[in-house]
């Protein structure tokens, strides 16, 4: 059966789609949501392979090329990967939603070959944000949300980097205070959730610490625990910006539909 709403809905109504395409998909995406996950740990993985002094301010500052070389590596072994894995979670997920048929491997194979775009996308939206935040602080912050359907757009639509980030102000503008409430919520759901994970991860970070006598177990269990939060949290955003998509796109061809009607009686 279909989750995918026919008619534009209230806030309420995209958050409770959102959770019941969380509920409907959990089962079917957590080895993305896994994927996605291991992927989180890498990063931290590799500087305590490699020695944390990697990060020390003095050898950044100094321009040690060292450190640059390893940003690379985090990007390719993690940001890359990351994004491919969470396009494949988008069209999983939306297919589940619509009722339509498609498979893991498919979905990898699907955002496989939207990855490049996306990354372009990502690149325009970053420059997008940095510049609206240093003419102004409050461009940046409504830039930053009308500009976040990217994604959906290249993924779902198949639009160009360019062409996803004008196409989400569009889609966004006009509604920009019912997307800026339904993240806030949703923002605030994984707040509180990320509150109670730090309060289990601080109590068992020092008894793993002392059983093995080692600072670093007591970090390899909260890269372990936060990894797991990872694999529940990553397919609600994710449900959560579906549902949303869902929503501006209905109440945008409503209002193009309007448009037009209008258009024709004024003839």
């Amino acid at each position: 059966m279909a989750i995918q709403p026919n008619q534009p809905q209230g806030i309420g109504g995209v958050l409770d789609t959102a959770f019941q395409l969380y509920k409907e998909s959990l089962g079917a995406v957590w080895p993305i949501s896994l994927l996605i996950a291991v992927m989180s740990l890498l990063p931290g993985l590799y500087f305590l392979f490699i020695g944390m002094s990697a990060l020390d301010p003095q050898a950044i500052a100094s321009g040690n090329m060292s450190f640059f070389r390893n940003m690379v590596v985090v990007v390719l072994i993690t940001v890359l990967p990351s994004m491919w894995g969470a396009s494949a979670m988008l069209l999983k997920q939306r297919a589940i939603g619509s009722d339509e048929s498609m498979s893991t491997g498919e979905a990898f194979r699907v955002a496989l070959v939207r990855l490049l775009p996306l990354i372009g996308a990502t690149i325009v939206y970053g420059v997008a944000i940095t510049l609206g935040s240093i003419l102004l602080i409050v461009p940046g912050l409504i830039l930053m949300l009308s500009l976040i359907m990217y994604m959906a757009l290249v993924v779902f639509d198949t639009k160009g980097p360019i062409d996803a980030v004008v196409g989400s102000h569009k889609l966004v503008w006009g509604n920009w205070w019912r997307t800026c409430a339904v993240f806030t919520v949703t923002a605030i759901l994984l707040f509180v959730l990320f509150i109670a994970v730090g309060f289990v991860v601080a109590i068992i970070t020092p008894f793993a610490g002392m059983a093995a006598d080692s600072l670093v177990a007591g970090m390899v269990v909260q890269l372990v625990l936060n990894a797991v939060v990872n694999i529940l949290i990553s397919p609600f955003t994710s449900a959560v910006m579906i549902a949303l998509y869902w929503d501006l796109k209905l109440r945008k061809e409503g209002g193009d539909l309007a448009a037009r009607v209008d258009a024709l009686s004024a003839a």
